[in-house]
């Protein structure tokens, strides 16, 4: 803070110009080190998933919600829409979108979600 903003909060405060170590902290940016992440090597090894929504303009279907799917290695992206955001939904455009999949000669391996409360139930997955 500036010395006269803290002169008029704090009374008795005296400016001396020494700053202390943890204001000298606070006003350094932290440092990130970037690892890089390992990608699939192959198709359908790894899909992302996740549901957005509710929209207040409802498309022709009745629907508020969509669910994505992506592959991580070819970027392969699956939408589905969806009426409500419950697993039960969820779960059917999933049982949609694996015999697609399977029809393109490949096996998901791994799935990765938010694990969002309604979203996701892990007993029907």
């Amino acid at each position: 803070m500036n010395p006269n903003a803290i002169k008029s909060l704090v009374k008795g405060y005296t400016n001396n110009d020494y700053m202390c170590t943890v204001c000298i902290q606070a006003k350094h940016r932290q440092k990130f080190i970037k690892v890089p992440v390992k990608r699939t090597t192959k198709p359908f090894q790894l899909v992302h998933s996740d549901v957005c929504g509710p929209f207040s303009t409802l498309t022709f279907g009745d629907n508020r919600y969509y669910i994505l799917f992506i592959d991580d290695y070819t970027r392969y992206t699956s939408v589905w829409l969806l009426p409500n955001k419950k697993a039960e939904t969820c779960t059917s455009a999933y049982q949609s979108f694996q015999p697609r999949v399977d029809a393109m000669g490949y096996v998901i391996k791994q799935f990765r979600c938010d694990n969002g409360q309604q979203e996701y139930d892990n007993k029907n997955f």
